[in-house]
């Protein structure tokens, strides 16, 4: 089964079923829905989630629906921790391509993992070695 890291972007627009969501990004969270592949959310997705919320820019019930969506039963939508392999992959992550701190964490989590990244962020194809989604 394939697996797929999700970027703050396609997980907010997947759990507020918004448009802007691509069509081949909702197609493979479609498929973690039926147990046909793994989306993985590192962990500082959820921090930048609860952010927006404090900030009011998403609604708190986007965090709770994340957070119900990784503590549920299904194993198509696990997390994936900040640790020592991402940190190390930081240096494949030039801030010079990719400014935003966060950003830079999700694209050395998928480093990391080997995995491809959902994201719309032109930055992020920048970035040696990444294959990104969208």
């Amino acid at each position: 089964m394939k697996s797929y890291i999700a970027d703050t972007h396609s997980l907010i627009w997947y759990l507020q079923d918004n448009p802007r969501l691509s069509l081949r990004a909702r197609s493979l969270f479609s498929q973690a829905d039926v147990g046909k592949a793994t989306l993985v959310v590192p962990t500082i997705v959820l921090v930048e989630m609860t952010y927006l919320a404090e900030k009011k820019r998403i609604a708190y019930t986007l965090v709770k629906a994340a957070l119900n969506l990784l503590r549920g039963a299904s194993k198509n939508y696990r997390l994936a921790p900040l640790d020592l392999a991402v940190v190390e992959a930081l240096e494949r992550t030039p801030r010079s391509v990719v400014s935003d701190m966060p950003d830079r964490i999700i694209a050395a989590t998928a480093l990391s993992l080997g995995l491809p990244l959902l994201s719309r962020d032109p930055a992020m194809k920048a970035v040696g070695g990444l294959e990104v989604i969208w």
